[in-house]
C-alpha cells in the first residue's frame, strides 16, 4: 500500500473511531478533599452538571450527588461483594450518630465499571437535615432490613469540611 493510502486508512480508522465513541464523557473533577472523602463537580457521562461527595473505603462505596434541574439528592452505595440484579428493590435504614432513622426503598444497578450497588433519593426539602447530620455525626450505619446484606458502617470523620465546597458547587450549577 502507498503512503498515500496508508495516512487514507489511518484517517479513516481515526473517524470511525471518534464516531463510536460516546458523545460526552463524564468529567468530573475533585473541589476538596478531607480524610477518606472528596466533594467533586463536573459532569455525568450524558454531559448533566453535577456536584456530590463520596469516599470510597476498600470494596465499599458511598456517594451523594446533587443532579442539576432534580427536585432530589441521589445516594449511591456500592459494595463490591453484592450479587444484586438490576432493578431489584431492597430496604435500606440509614442512621447517624442515633439521629431517627432515614428509610428508603433502594434499587439495584451496577456502576460503569460493573460493580453491583444501590440507589435511593432524598427530597431536596430534606436536604438541610441530611447534610446536618452527614456533616455532624462522626458514624454512618446503612442496615437493609428484609435481606441477608451485612449492614455498613462508615466513619463520616471529615465530612464537615466538605459542605461548604459542595453548597459552593450546588449554587454554582444553575
Amino acid at each position: 500500500m502507498s503512503a498515500k493510502g496508508r495516512v487514507y486508512l489511518a484517517a479513516l480508522a481515526a473517524v470511525v473511531i471518534a464516531a463510536a465513541a460516546p458523545a460526552a464523557d463524564a468529567e468530573t473533577r475533585i473541589i476538596a478533599r478531607s480524610g477518606n472523602w472528596v466533594a467533586f463537580g463536573g459532569t455525568t457521562d450524558k454531559g448533566k452538571p453535577v456536584c456530590g461527595v463520596s469516599q470510597t473505603a476498600g470494596d465499599v462505596y458511598f456517594g451523594f450527588k446533587f443532579f442539576d434541574g432534580n427536585e432530589t439528592y441521589t445516594i449511591q452505595v456500592g459494595n463490591k461483594a453484592w450479587r444484586i440484579d438490576n432493578g431489584t428493590k431492597l430496604k435500606v435504614a440509614m442512621n447517624f450518630d442515633g439521629n431517627a432513622t432515614w428509610n428508603a426503598t433502594a434499587t439495584g444497578f451496577h456502576f460503569n465499571d460493573g460493580d453491583p450497588g444501590l440507589e435511593f433519593t432524598v427530597n431536596v426539602n430534606e436536604r438541610n437535615q441530611f447534610l446536618t447530620e452527614f456533616r455532624d455525626s462522626a458514624q454512618l450505619r446503612m442496615q437493609f432490613p428484609g435481606s441477608m446484606t451485612p449492614d455498613l458502617v462508615l466513619s463520616l470523620n471529615g465530612t464537615g469540611a466538605l459542605m461548604e465546597p459542595l453548597l459552593a458547587c450546588v449554587r454554582n450549577l444553575s
